[in-house]
């Protein structure tokens, strides 16, 4: 393959993927931006392939760390619910862990993954 020809990109599959998943997909892209660069010419396919490289890079990342900020919110309340000393009253943060709850489990129940 020529360094300057676009690799099928990972970030169309419809599969869930993890924080990690993710990172990985993101360090691909940037080695494959990094392959790019000192061949990158001034035509504009070869610019907008290594841009592409870099802004799906980006969104790679940004999704990893959504997820991990995620994970860390469902943790910290399941945390706070199970001590009893720390009053809950009425929050609005079981709204935003339940979805949460349900996308971290279907990541590791692909029986039970939802639509």
């Amino acid at each position: 393959m020529s360094p300057n020809t676009s690799p099928a990109d990972p970030a169309t599959t419809t599969e869930a993927r993890s924080a990690a998943e993710h990172c990985a997909a993101a360090e691909a892209l940037f080695t494959r931006a990094r392959e790019i660069y000192p061949t990158l010419s001034s035509r504009a396919h070869d610019q907008d392939e290594y841009r592409r490289c870099l802004d799906w890079a980006r969104m790679h990342l940004r999704l990893a760390e959504t997820i991990t900020a995620g994970a860390s919110l469902v943790l910290a309340h399941r945390q706070l619910r199970a001590n009893p000393d720390v009053p809950l009253y009425d929050t609005y943060i079981n709204a935003e862990t339940r979805p949460w709850n349900e996308y971290i489990k279907n990541q590791h129940d692909p029986a039970e993954r939802s639509a």
